[in-house]
């Protein structure tokens, strides 16, 4: 499989060249739109978009034995080719949308406001390689930018941090390609090359009697609990995984913010929420960097996450924290990362899992249902047994994945163990029964 993601270079010098560029690539587009919009009806009649990209360029370019019908050339003086193409696409693309969206108000009757051609974009244009980017020595890279009233090569520094984390990425996987990069402006005048970097991937395809997973069981107090676990329902290593300073960071934004509310009301806040949104983030994203890293560390082939839905009116005194509550970003980081070193996600059912003993006893009771004080964590099995409910429900996570497995492997296992029951009731005792039947 192919994966796709992108990482940003910042630069600071040459700022002000760069920033004319990038006007001068708006300005481009915006005059280019005059010429589609006025040939739109040749334009949809011609399939294909490098087709419909030529046409335009037919008309607003000049060449040796052709004259323009636009003064494209004599506005834009020497405008690099590459960006002139790219400025074209541009300018179809937006009368595209707004022909479309122009036929569909009409369509409804011309209710609401009526949509308009906006000529005032917010893009940036791409430096292609060799052509108007040309990686250099020492950090450095050179772009091609408007100077002077000239196209001149103008040298950047490029971070070092950067570059060597865009080493490493390529370094790691001898299949990885980066693209051009596209200038990016961020608040307060930073400027930045995004590149886009495509792996191929080989996902593991280990057979399920060699197969090891890692079943993980997400909670709000720990982060998440990790089990390494094989096909006989053996628990091969445990790891508690909590990022208790970044999570005590999150709690201190959100202290922060109660008590700006208690002293000024609930208005001005949006500052001091988005300090508090940030860190949970990043605190979401080292908890999603641990998982994978235990995972890789014991050779795992497939992560395995209970499938959670928290959405509705959040209810009680932990209302905030459920809501605060990222599990969604932790699985989605887990598996881009879990991609690229080759392993796979799977999600198993979430009901019962920390509700049943792993060892088939039944119910658990936890909390302060063993008695008071007892932590919410502890659950005691019906024979008496204190243990961690999170480790608990990870032992019943990778079994249910586990037993999954088996039943696509070999339908007509379940009837041969009946006991077993339905998706939802199963636990690491199940498992270990099915391998004992197998194993006769």
């Amino acid at each position: 499989m192919h994966l796709t993601s992108s990482y940003s270079v910042e630069f600071r010098n040459s700022l002000g060249t760069v920033k004319n560029t990038v006007l001068l690539y708006r300005k481009a587009v915006e005059y280019l739109i005059t010429p589609v919009r006025d040939h739109y009806e040749e334009l949809e009649k011609i399939s294909g978009s490098n087709y419909q990209q030529q046409f335009i360029e037919h008309l607003v370019h000049s060449t040796k034995n052709h004259k323009a019908v636009y003064d494209f050339d004599k506005e834009f003086y020497k405008f690099p080719s590459y960006f002139r193409r790219s400025a074209i696409t541009h300018a179809i693309g937006a009368v595209s949308s707004w022909m479309s969206n122009h036929k569909l108000w009409e369509e409804n009757g011309c209710k609401g406001t009526e949509p308009r051609l906006g000529t005032d974009m917010n893009i940036c244009p791409c430096f292609y390689n060799k052509n108007m980017f040309l990686w250099m020595d020492d950090g450095k890279a050179a772009v091609k930018v408007f100077a002077d009233n000239d196209w001149v090569w103008r040298e950047i520094t490029l971070k070092k941090t950067d570059l060597k984390y865009l080493k490493k990425r390529i370094s790691e996987n001898p299949f990885c390609t980066v693209s051009s990069p596209v200038i990016e402006r961020k608040p307060k005048g930073h400027y930045f090359l995004r590149f886009t970097i495509t792996e191929r991937v080989e996902l593991s395809s280990a057979p399920l009697s060699e197969r090891l997973i890692c079943a993980v069981d997400l909670g709000i107090n720990t982060d998440a609990v990790c089990s390494v676990m094989n096909v006989h329902g053996t628990v091969l290593a445990r790891k508690f995984i909590s990022c208790a300073r970044e999570k005590d960071s999150v709690h201190n934004a959100l202290h922060r913010i109660s008590v700006f509310q208690r002293l000024h009301g609930s208005h001005d806040t949006g500052r001091l929420w988005s300090v508090a949104k940030r860190r949970n983030v990043n605190h979401a994203k080292l908890a999603a960097n641990r998982i994978v890293e235990y995972a890789r560390e014991n050779h795992c082939d497939v992560i395995v996450f209970e499938h959670l839905d928290t959405r509705g009116k959040k209810r009680g005194s932990k209302k905030q924290k459920l809501a605060m509550w990222r599990h969604r970003d932790i699985q989605k980081t887990a598996e881009s990362l879990a991609h690229k070193y080759g392993m796979r996600i799977s999600h198993v059912n979430a009901w019962n899992t920390s509700k049943l003993a792993y060892d088939g006893s039944g119910i658990v009771k936890r909390g302060k249902a063993v008695k008071e004080g007892t932590p919410y964590n502890m659950c005691q099995f019906t024979g008496g047994k204190m243990y961690n409910c999170d480790l608990n429900a990870s032992y019943n996570i990778g079994a249910r994945y586990f037993i999954r497995e088996l039943h696509n492997e070999l339908p007509g296992l379940m009837a041969e163990v009946p006991e077993t029951g339905s998706g939802t009731r199963r636990v690491l005792a199940d498992l270990w029964h099915i391998d004992a039947v197998i194993s006769k």
